[in-house]
C-alpha cells in the first residue's frame, strides 16, 4: 500500500530535487524520469518490496538499482532514489514525485485545472475556458477534462483549492437549498415572508 510522509519531508525531498535539477538545467529530464520511475514502481511491488526490506543490505539494493537503470536515468535521479531508499522512504516514492510535481508546476507558473462538463468541450469552449481562468490566476493553464454527463449542463472547474460550479446540477442543488431553508423558515419570519412575497406583519 502506498505511503505518504509529513508534508514538510515530502517537501525536503521534492525541493532538494528540484533545486538540483534547476542548477543542472534538466528539469524537464528529471520530470520525466521520477515519473517513470513512479509508473515502474507502481507496476512492481516486487521490486518495491525487496528495496524496502531492512534485512537486506543497502549495499546490495544499490547494485540492484544501477544494475537495472545503468545510464538510464541522469545521476541526479539515482541519487535522488538512493537517498530514498537509503533513508527507508521507497513505499513513499510516489507520494514525493506527486510534490514534486506540484512544486515543479509552482516554479514554472502554472496552474492545473479539472473542468468536468456535461459534454464534452469544443474548441472555442476550451479556449475560452483556458483564457478566463489565466485571467483569474495570472498563471499558464494546465487543462484536464472529465465528461460527467450527470451534471446535465453547464461545468464544473477546479483550480488550486477553488471551486466554480456552473452546472446545471448545481443550480438544481442550490435551488433546492434555498426552498429547503425557506420552508424550515418560521411562517412569520423575514426570510419566509419576502420568499413568498408577503408584507411583512
Amino acid at each position: 500500500m502506498p505511503r505518504t510522509l509529513s508534508g514538510w519531508k515530502a517537501r525536503r525531498y521534492a525541493q532538494a530535487l528540484l533545486l538540483s535539477a534547476a542548477q543542472r538545467g534538466e528539469l524537464e529530464r528529471i520530470e520525466a524520469e521520477v515519473n517513470s520511475l513512479d509508473e515502474l514502481f507502481a507496476r512492481s511491488p516486487q521490486l518495491v518490496k525487496f528495496l524496502a526490506q531492512p534485512l537486506i543490505p543497502f549495499a546490495e539494493k544499490e547494485r540492484r538499482l544501477r544494475q537495472r537503470l545503468g545510464d538510464r536515468v541522469s545521476p541526479i535521479t539515482l541519487h535522488f532514489l538512493l537517498s530514498i531508499v537509503r533513508h527507508k522512504r521507497i513505499e513513499a516514492f510516489g507520494h514525493i514525485v506527486r510534490v514534486f510535481n506540484d512544486l515543479l508546476r509552482e516554479y514554472r507558473g502554472e496552474v492545473v485545472a479539472e473542468v468536468r462538463t456535461a459534454l464534452p468541450l469544443t474548441e472555442e469552449e476550451r479556449a475560452t475556458v483556458v483564457q478566463r481562468l489565466q485571467e483569474i490566476t495570472g498563471k499558464r493553464i494546465l487543462l484536464t477534462e472529465t465528461v460527467d454527463p450527470s451534471l446535465i449542463g453547464g461545468m464544473r472547474i477546479v483550480f488550486g483549492d477553488k471551486l466554480l460550479d456552473l452546472s446545471v446540477r448545481g443550480h438544481l442543488e442550490r435551488i433546492r437549498e434555498r426552498l429547503r431553508q425557506v420552508y424550515l423558515a418560521p411562517p412569520n419570519s423575514e426570510e419566509g415572508n419576502a420568499a413568498f412575497g408577503n408584507p411583512k406583519p
